[in-house]
């Protein structure tokens, strides 16, 4: 009877530890975690040594997370002839720089540019995507392409590579060129199937030749398509036609008058499906360049492979946020950015993600004033394949009226359906109190600068939601630092150019969200990778 009872003893001890230990367990991968700050880029020097800036970073993984390319615009693509600034130019020519890791993102190799294609060089905004046609893992890369970085369009670039013998490896290249030599196309996205089936898509805006003036038009949304692995690419399609009010060569306002149409992404759905968002304004007024300050979040999809599309519809109307961009962003002008994601997995599989991003009022201001106007970031959702979205809601805590920027949110969806979102947060305020103290003077084109006494102060932040996108986390802050942007080195390279870049990117795989950004914490902007690791909290 005694060692029945000590038995007993045993095995409620046993019971007791391991329900201590799976508590712990789940404790700790509940998390969130987020790992250190890693710099994937080369150290820079200043120039003449170097051209300084590598920004506007997209990332992707293999389906383990261990196998990590991320692109960035790579700014010493400036360097050497034909632009002859006197600093070193990159070998292979371009300015799109990738990096890759091999262990999960804990350490990185800067690989240099990605090479040429032909004569045509990369030209940055660059964005990549993984596929898998046969079951092979294969990375696609979109760019733009330029004879010269500063040249005449020469198309979008697509390149493909994989890791081999633990290195990444481009193996070929082609370019998607416009049928017309005048067009311009820019802003590329592309998507890649999962599923085997070699499916991937390429999305940008083609500035149309107009009115007999080469890249004249405000943006026309097209798609290409590859249904056996990027061997061949077929199209363009249009998405969304130009939306020129006016194109009669023979009138004085012809291509004048019209919303702008650029900054898509693009997603596949659950059964090939194809989705793309884009910006849709704001409206150019007049020759003085005039513009209405709102704007809107447009969707289109395609239920034939990329083949046809229907007519576009409107997600949102929104204030612009063309002239509230940040006051130390680089850059005349910011745009609407809206990003999107297919949930693959889980209770919502097949639930179609869009977010972006809004001024919480009108902003109206020369490109030289400082706007201290806070925005606010959203979240839409459709479960019927995009017929019908629900009531755009913030996904974070009530903005300030001024003062809180919050802006580019990206979002991923993790396999079960966890919906993570990434976004940068400035805060716009003074440091001194004497108001003509200059804090902040950048460079932002034509010679002008953007100054004042207010600064900008950026972080970068993840929420997760657990029900679909109806509620989110409190935000997790992954930049461990702060960078102030108008502290940043920075020399104007091009209007399409800036020191934060254009956009940020993320991907989930497993339990980890995957984070590149922009940062400044080291005098210039390099590209920092960090992981979430772990649920955020209930």
């Amino acid at each position: 009877m005694f060692r029945m009872k000590r038995r007993w003893r045993l095995v409620v001890c046993l019971a007791l530890v391991m329900v201590f230990a799976l508590a712990a367990f789940s404790q700790a991968d509940s998390g969130p975690r987020v790992s250190r700050n890693i710099r994937v880029n080369d150290p820079q020097q200043l120039f003449p040594n170097d051209w300084p800036n590598r920004n506007t970073p997209s990332i992707a993984a293999g389906e383990g997370g261990q196998e990590i390319l991320t692109v960035f615009e790579d700014f010493q693509g400036f360097c050497g002839p034909p632009n002859n600034r006197p600093c070193p130019a990159p070998v292979p020519p371009g300015l799109t720089g990738f990096a890759y890791s091999t262990n999960g993102g804990r350490t990185w190799t800067d690989g240099g540019t990605v090479p040429p294609i032909g004569a045509a060089q990369t030209a940055g905004h660059p964005w990549v995507d993984r596929g898998n046609p046969d079951g092979e893992e294969v990375f696609f890369t979109a760019s733009r392409m330029r004879i010269n970085v500063l040249g005449n369009s020469e198309g979008i670039g697509v390149h493909r590579g994989r890791f081999v013998n633990g290195a990444f490896v481009w193996e070929d290249g082609q370019i998607l060129r416009s049928p017309n030599p005048g067009d311009n196309n820019t802003r590329p996205a592309i998507a890649a199937a999962k599923d085997g089936s070699g499916a991937a898509y390429v999305v940008y805006s083609n500035i149309i030749e107009l009115c007999g003036n080469p890249s004249f038009g405000f943006g026309q949304i097209e798609v290409w398509r590859t249904h056996d692995g990027g061997d061949t690419w077929q199209g363009p399609v249009i998405a969304a036609p130009d939306t020129a009010e006016n194109s009669d060569p023979n009138d004085p306002l012809c291509g004048v008058v019209g919303p702008l149409q650029v900054a898509p992404d693009i997603s596949i759905g659950t059964h090939g499906e194809v989705y793309v968002v884009w910006q849709r304004g704001p409206r150019f007024l007049d020759t003085d360049l005039n513009i209405e300050a709102v704007s809107k979040i447009m969707f289109a999809r395609s239920l034939d492979g990329g083949v046809t599309f229907e007519a576009p519809q409107v997600l949102a109307d929104i204030n612009a946020n063309y002239e509230n961009t940040p006051v130390g962003h680089g850059k005349s002008r910011q745009n609407d950015q809206p990003r999107i994601a297919v949930a693959t997995s889980g209770r919502f599989r097949g639930r179609i993600y869009v977010t972006f991003y809004e001024p919480v009022q009108q902003v109206q201001v020369p490109a030289t004033t400082q706007s201290d106007v806070s925005s606010q970031i959203f979240i839409t959702w459709s479960d019927d394949k995009g017929v019908t979205w629900s009531t755009p809601t913030p996904m974070t805590s009530p903005v300030p009226a001024t003062g809180v920027k919050r802006f580019w949110p990206t979002v991923s969806v993790r396999p079960g359906g966890d919906v993570d979102v990434v976004y940068l947060e400035s805060r716009e305020k003074q440091i001194t109190p004497d108001p003509d103290d200059i804090e902040c003077n950048v460079p932002i084109g034509g010679g002008l600068f953007r100054s004042g006494p207010l600064s900008s102060r950026i972080n970068t932040f993840w929420i997760q939601s657990h029900d679909g996108g109806a509620t989110f986390s409190p935000a997790v802050r992954v930049s461990n630092r702060p960078t102030n942007w108008c502290r940043t080195v920075y020399v104007f390279s091009g209007a399409v150019f800036s020191n934060i870049g254009d956009y940020i990117d993320t991907v989930s795989v497993g339990n980890r969200t995957l984070v590149v950004w922009p940062d400044g914490r080291n005098g210039v902007s390099d590209v920092f990778f960090a992981e979430v690791k772990g649920k955020a909290d209930e």
